[in-house]
């Protein structure tokens, strides 16, 4: 048997000995796991053309007697890596159904993806990088449901402070009153006229005569208007609108008419953007967040920061239908182009050009 060197159960793997492996590993239960000398197990040596055609069924038999699905070498690489980069589209199958980590990368930052892309197998491609976006939204709901929890517990920091500052003025107001009632009690003793019954000592211009005069004079005022503007013009007018009777309140009411849609209200949703602020740290590269009422940095989850201001600003971000009166169709051709700048007409070939860009960008397939 070739593969000198390499334990016995390493060189069984390797050429997909399945007899071999089944009786190795029921005679040593710890060596499913064991590692040689550049820190590849049992599971890594599978992956290899040369254990075809038993490479699946060693590989299932390895995981149901308590391989490591995620076990790394000495150069970061996982099963999942070495399946993609040898094109093993079942062996992938295989490992990301049993837990693998599509987003796990070696010690040159490359994922199973990458590899699957260098070495051009493409069904392994497309299959990867349908788990990756599956792994991401997956990553993404998470984050998001951590986002929605922090956005509560701001909330309700925010009204505890507002109630605070409430408190704080009302306290305020009430000092103020009793120290309006003590000066009231001490010039009353003294004899003293109190500070806001002292008249201006300055002449009014008689440009300034209505600023000063009393609501009771705007209010008779106005009513003075009113009866002007509905004074009667003749006495035959008078006495036939004294005759005749006033008409039932229910003429005066126009038809309702309900079409199922409820009426607009204004957003009641809370809007964190006066008390809260965000931004991603540049030496870590993690959004962090601050509030008025503690001034110290906090970490954020781990989301684009439009996904946290869409989240922790929602009035800043007002929807384009916000009920069913807004719903209204768009016409195609208006539709902003994804390579095309606003506002800018471009020619056929340049909408070719990128088209083309976009289908031939290196790792689309």
């Amino acid at each position: 048997m070739q593969g000198a060197g390499l334990p016995a159960l390493h060189a069984a793997c390797l050429y997909g000995r399945l007899a071999t492996v089944q009786l190795l590993t029921e005679t040593t239960p710890g060596s499913v796991n064991s590692s040689d000398a550049q820190g590849c197990r049992p599971i890594h040596m599978v992956m290899s053309s040369r254990s075809s055609p038993n490479t699946s069924a060693c590989l299932r038999y390895l995981l149901e007697n308590g391989a490591d699905v995620n076990v790394t070498t000495d150069s970061g690489q996982t099963p999942l890596h070495l399946a993609a980069s040898e094109g093993l589209l079942d062996c992938t199958e295989v490992l990301v159904q049993a837990g693998a980590d599509v987003l796990a990368q070696d010690s040159m930052g490359l994922t199973p993806l990458d590899l699957a892309r260098i070495w051009c197998h493409r069904k392994v491609a497309r299959y990867l990088k349908s788990c990756m976006w599956k792994a991401e939204k997956r990553k993404e709901m998470e984050e998001r449901k951590l986002v929605q929890a922090l956005y509560s517990d701001l909330v309700d920091m925010s009204k505890r402070n507002n109630l605070n500052k409430r408190v704080s003025s009302l306290w305020k107001f009430r000092i103020s009153t009793l120290i309006d009632e003590k000066m009231a009690e001490w010039a009353n003793k003294k004899g003293f006229p109190l500070l806001k019954d002292f008249s201006p000592r300055v002449l009014v211009s008689r440009y300034h005569t209505q600023c000063l005069s009393s609501d009771q004079d705007s209010s008779n005022l106005q009513h003075a208007k009113g009866l002007r503007k509905h004074q009667p013009r003749g006495h035959q007018e008078d006495q036939a609108i004294t005759s005749s009777k006033p008409p039932p309140a229910s003429a005066l009411k126009p038809w309702t008419i309900y079409m199922g849609l409820q009426p607009e209200k204004p957003p009641t949703v809370p809007d964190l953007r006066d008390s809260v602020r965000v931004w991603r740290d540049i030496s870590s590269s993690q959004p962090q967040y601050t509030t008025m009422w503690d001034g110290t940095p906090h970490a954020a989850p781990d989301l684009p920061l439009d996904v946290l201001e869409r989240v922790l600003f929602p009035r800043a971000f007002p929807s384009r239908i916000l009920s069913p009166q807004h719903f209204a169709p768009q016409n195609i051709a208006e539709v902003q182009h994804r390579g095309c700048p606003e506002g800018r007409s471009t020619s056929p070939w340049t909408e070719v050009a990128m088209h083309l860009a976009e289908v031939l960008e290196p790792g689309h397939y």
